[in-house]
């Protein structure tokens, strides 16, 4: 619903400044607006149709309203409607009805809704700065200690992974993002390849990165390390495990638990009580740095369907982690608390289905409105990941206890994690 100018806002103020969207003002209050505005030098130098503040609001409203009728006209009447109908309607019953659409905007001033192409030029003056220092200014993890979901052994689970987004097919976009392509052809559209950092059992984002499509996601994810801290447990598939990557990730003082994958080598050094052993991550030259001793997890899930009572093992699946105290860390533990990363699955789904409607391609043509879009979907969902909803619910791990958080949807069996407890050759483990 449009904001009637009674909540935060002054009834009496300049019309454009008291539009908003309620759970927007909630998250990205106007003074905080107005202070980004100020930082990074966007402020307009007189006062116009379309000033910053309504600005910001107009662009993260973009991936509120989505879909085949929701272009920047009617995302901007959605924005203004209540006010300016109300205005519209006091300057009718006053016999002043403006046949152009003109109201009065409070100073002195008129106002009328702006046409599409001036929304266009005002995304074009605001840039993509205030949107990322919003982000920025909200972004971190929300969960309360003990929360369902939110630790593991007492280290808060943050979980990355990475996506790509398709972008219109314009020059600029292609030269800037470059595209998927194989053999034969090139892609439709240009890509633009992003990484995220979620907290388990909330879905808050922690930090987030974004780049061209041939920019990959280990390298995406060094933008990522100021939001890694001691006393969290950073999870991650299979494309991230690199000795690189894990000692940058360790030097911020998190720990890691990574998926490996079959291609990657690992060598034992040393069997543990439990049937975990010790390997090493080694540069790719001696003089890059020490190799990084990590415990690696290799575990099958057994299945027990209800009903027949018919059993089916999964696929092996091989973890790698800096906690190498097995009574501290028990193996099932961690290998429960895997599962998690999918959390932040579910916020790269959020992004292409729900926030998307089904429709992954931004509107921007160039790469600085694809940055400005990118920030302010970041910053939306960041604003929307603490609504209540009934989207989660806790579920005990079987070893603990403790609850995390997975989609309601019907258990029809009984899963049982396996440790493995002698060494298993390369061929057997999964990719």
């Amino acid at each position: 619903m449009a904001h009637d100018g009674d909540e935060g806002l002054s009834p009496g103020g300049w019309l454009p400044d008291r539009i908003s969207i309620g759970v927007l003002t909630r998250a990205f209050p106007p003074d905080l607006v107005d202070e980004v505005i100020e930082v990074t030098g966007t402020r307009e130098r007189r006062r116009r149709l379309l000033p910053a503040r309504l600005m910001v609001y107009f662009v993260l409203a973009l991936w509120l309203f989505r879909g085949r009728n929701c272009g920047y006209g009617q995302v901007m009447i959605k924005l203004a409607d209540g006010l300016y109908h109300r205005r519209r309607g006091e300057d009718l019953l006053a016999g002043d009805l403006d046949p152009g659409g003109w109201v009065d905007a409070g100073g002195g001033r008129r106002w009328r809704q702006p046409n599409i192409s001036s929304l266009s030029r005002g995304r074009g003056k605001l840039g993509a700065d205030p949107l990322r220092m919003l982000f920025e200014h909200v972004a971190g993890p929300v969960g309360a200690d003990g929360a369902p979901g939110v630790s593991c052994c007492g280290l808060r689970v943050i979980s990355m992974d990475g996506s790509t987004a398709d972008v219109p097919d314009s020059d600029e976009n292609d030269a800037f993002f470059g595209r998927p392509s194989n053999a034969s052809r090139d892609g439709a559209f240009p890509q633009v390849r992003w990484v995220a950092a979620a907290e388990s059992g909330t879905g808050a984002l922690t930090g987030a990165a974004f780049g061209p499509y041939t920019c990959g996601e280990q390298t995406q994810a060094l933008d990522l390390l100021a939001c890694f801290g001691p006393g969290m447990l950073i999870l991650a598939d299979r494309n991230f495990l690199s000795w690189s990557l894990a000692r940058d990730v360790l030097a911020t003082g998190a720990h890691i638990l990574w998926r490996a994958s079959a291609s990657f080598t690992l060598r034992p050094l040393r069997v543990l009580p439990g049937g975990t052993w010790l390997a090493e991550l080694r540069p790719p030259r001696k003089g890059d740095g020490p190799p990084v001793t990590v415990r690696v997890i290799e575990y099958t899930v057994h299945t027990t369907a209800e009903g027949d009572g018919g059993e089916s093992s999964s696929e092996v699946f091989c973890l790698v982690t800096d906690l190498l105290d097995v009574e501290d860390y028990p193996a099932l533990d961690l290998a429960c608390a895997y599962p998690e990363r999918w959390g932040c699955e579910t916020v790269i789904g959020h992004h292409k289905t729900d926030m998307g409607e089904g429709q992954p391609v931004l509107r921007s043509k160039d790469p600085e409105g694809v940055a400005q879009e990118m920030w302010a979907l970041f910053a939306v969902y960041q604003a929307s990941a603490g609504l209540p909803g009934p989207a989660w619910t806790p579920w005990a791990s079987p070893r603990t206890g403790s609850a995390s958080r997975t989609p309601c949807k019907p258990r029809p069996a009984r899963s049982r994690l396996f440790p493995l407890t002698s060494w298993i050759s390369r061929s057997r483990r999964s990719c």
